[in-house]
C-alpha cells in the first residue's frame, strides 16, 4: 500500500462512509417484494390442473358407460315348457 497522507486517509474514509450511507438509503427507499411464499403459485396452479384432469377423466368414463346413442341390451326372452 503506498504512504498515504492524514488528510488522504480521512478523504477515503469519508468517501467509504458516504457510500455505506448512500447504500442504506436505497435499501430502505427498495419496493417491497411480493407477499407470501414463492411457491404457493405454482403450488395452486399444479392443484387446479390435477384437479381440472381428474374432473375430464370422470366424464369421459361417466359418457362411456352410459353408451349414449346405442340401444340398451335386453335380455333374451326364455320360454319354459307349460306342464
Amino acid at each position: 500500500m503506498p504512504d498515504l497522507t492524514p488528510d488522504d486517509l480521512l478523504e477515503i474514509e469519508s468517501d467509504r462512509r458516504r457510500r455505506i450511507n448512500a447504500a442504506f438509503r436505497m435499501g430502505s427507499e427498495a419496493p417491497p417484494g411480493a407477499p407470501g411464499p414463492s411457491w404457493l403459485g405454482p403450488l395452486a396452479a399444479g392443484i387446479a390442473i390435477a384437479v381440472a384432469g381428474a374432473l375430464f377423466a370422470g366424464v369421459i368414463t361417466l359418457a362411456r358407460a352410459s353408451n349414449t346413442g346405442q340401444p340398451s341390451a335386453t335380455p333374451a326372452v326364455t320360454t319354459s315348457p307349460s306342464r
